[in-house]
């Protein structure tokens, strides 16, 4: 994205900035452009905070957000100044509605009495339904706009504010290892929220055993793969890391209940944050961007991937089978092995040489 261009959502914002006033504002689930800084230029805002669990823009806005003592921004799963209060609050439409909820009974405490929630999203990802679900948290609902493919809403007066503690928000569910169950928490909108998705059910089967040394764990999730591993009871040190903040915290809270000791999370784009080499680098790449971006994405993990392990050091992954894996793990390894294909999904592995 260009340092002036915005996207479609911004833009809408920007659009109807004259209803959107703030003295204090905060910014939920944001894209990677200029737009807070055009809230402050154009005196929509007095102050801008801003909140996104997503790494890759956390590390693209922040040095902008930096130079500047009236913006705030926040990689976290919650907000952590609790006791500001925002006036206005703009909430990116997100696709998972459990993760939805999850913020708006986060951001609720947070506005001032007579504080809005503006709620901007692209057709595509659902907004025309938002309206109706906002009447179940707000007095008052409005379709403020529509235009660039994309929808802005307001709400305001909510019905009831409780008290938000996001420790409760985590869902456990249980997983068989090695004869036992471990009992993995999740927070809402981190992949296979509360459930064993099959793609990983069918990656774990392939374990029996893990080479001893350093593991790498790449798009860790709910740390359902690191927990699993650790259950086979090798001698490792787990890195798990994920651009996902919400992920990170459940990761976090998995191993830790579990009592896995040697492991530490990291929050990533890609392995930009990554240190070291490994013996294993395992994963359930989160790759759901579609076709273009997706193998870009792959191409790169995987070439990086070759050169961060050991010798002798594997590569395991797993995804969907009619993803062309195969001939990208082969230009990066100069080979590749099919360990199994079940349920849809295939197991590649690869040695580095």
């Amino acid at each position: 994205m260009g340092s002036d261009s915005l996207a479609n959502t911004s833009q809408l914002v920007m659009r109807n900035a004259q209803w959107l006033e703030s003295n204090n504002m905060l910014l939920v689930g944001m894209p990677a452009d200029n737009l807070a800084r055009l809230l402050l230029e154009e005196k929509v805002a007095t102050r801008v905070s801003g909140l996104t669990r997503d790494y890759a823009v956390y590390r693209r806005l922040k040095p902008s957000w930096e130079r500047n003592d009236r913006l705030r921004l926040e990689f976290a799963p919650v907000v952590s100044e609790t006791k500001q209060r925002f006036d206005g609050v703009i909430i990116f439409l997100q696709k998972s509605k459990p993760l939805m909820d999850y913020w708006l009974e986060m951001l609720l405490p947070l506005l001032t009495e007579d504080g809005c929630v503006w709620l901007v999203g692209e057709n595509g990802e659902g907004i025309k339904s938002w309206r109706k679900r906002l009447k179940n948290t707000f007095e008052s609902v409005k379709n403020l706009d529509n235009a660039r493919h994309c929808g802005l809403l307001e709400g305001a007066s909510p019905q009831q504010t409780k008290e938000f503690d996001w420790q409760k928000a985590f869902t456990e569910f249980e997983v068989p290892v090695a004869g036992r169950h471990l009992t993995i928490q999740s927070l809402p909108g981190v992949f296979s929220h509360g459930r064993l998705d099959v793609g990983t059910e069918v990656l774990l089967d392939t374990f029996d055993k893990v080479p001893a040394g350093e593991v790498l764990d790449f798009g860790c999730g709910a740390g359902v793969i690191s927990a699993a591993l650790a259950g086979l009871g090798a001698d490792n040190d787990l890195t798990l890391i994920d651009c996902d903040a919400l992920a990170l915290a459940s990761s976090e809270r998995t191993l830790k209940q579990l009592g896995v000791k040697r492991f530490k999370t990291v929050a990533s784009d890609g392995l930009s944050e990554v240190q070291g080499s490994f013996d294993l680098i395992v994963s359930n790449p989160p790759f759901h961007q579609g076709v273009k971006t997706h193998y870009a994405v792959t191409e790169q993990f995987l070439a990086e991937a070759a050169r961060r392990l050991n010798k002798g050091g594997e590569l395991r992954i797993v995804a969907n089978s009619f993803l062309r894996y195969e001939p990208i793990i082969v230009k990066a390894f100069g080979h590749c092995k099919t360990l199994v294909t079940r349920n849809g999904f295939s197991v590649y592995q690869a040695i580095r040489h």
